[in-house]
């Protein structure tokens, strides 16, 4: 019996020992986390992740590519409504361009046959001015924009204060998904350019 009892003595002081070494390393030999304080933090601390947007737009007769940064997006409704709002940004530096002014995103829609829905103000068909070349680059820009940031969607609808349009300038019919009204290319559109 004894011998037993020594056995069982030693086992629970040899389990005490290493549970109480665990104990002191892990709370008095490791360096205490500090949060990092009020000061220290910057905006662009809560924004990290940063998206790159390749936005497709009319100047001088032709489509030309941008990046553009912005922050980090989740969604894909979220990304698509920064390519739609980046789009339509302008500024004196850029240059000559067809866009119309002052238009506003007022909803994206994505239904059951993955069709999305982007729906403007009257600014983009009241301040639209152009021939059908600038109406094709203003369509085509806004489409491929959104197809080579955004992946899952099958094909864009443009709606105008939640409504079908039949045009914007009267040259190109949108009761239809702009996949088919640009399937014809247009003299001029393959001058895609970087810049």
């Amino acid at each position: 019996m004894n011998r037993k009892l020594w056995i069982t003595l030693i086992v629970l002081f040899f389990l005490t020992g290493v549970s109480g070494s665990y104990f002191f390393i892990r709370n008095f030999l490791q360096p205490q986390k500090q949060p990092p304080s009020p000061a220290s933090q910057s905006p662009l601390a809560e924004s990290i992740d940063i998206s790159v947007l390749r936005i497709y737009q009319p100047r001088n007769n032709r489509l030309e590519m941008t990046e553009r940064k912005i922050p980090g997006r989740i969604s894909n409704t979220a990304i698509a409504e920064a390519v739609i709002e980046e789009f339509f940004k302008q500024t004196a530096a850029e240059g000559v361009s067809s866009l119309p002014q002052n238009v506003k995103l007022l909803g994206l829609y994505k239904d059951e046959r993955q069709m999305l829905y982007v729906d403007l103000s009257d600014e983009v068909r009241r301040n639209f001015q152009g021939d059908a070349l600038s109406e094709y680059l203003l369509l085509k820009g806004i489409y491929e924009s959104l197809v080579s940031n955004v992946q899952d969607f099958q094909d864009v609808r443009l709606l105008v204060e939640g409504k079908e349009i039949e045009s914007l300038g009267g040259h190109f019919y949108l009761k239809y998904p702009l996949k088919n009204t640009l399937s014809a290319e247009l003299k001029g559109d393959n001058k895609i350019q970087n810049e």
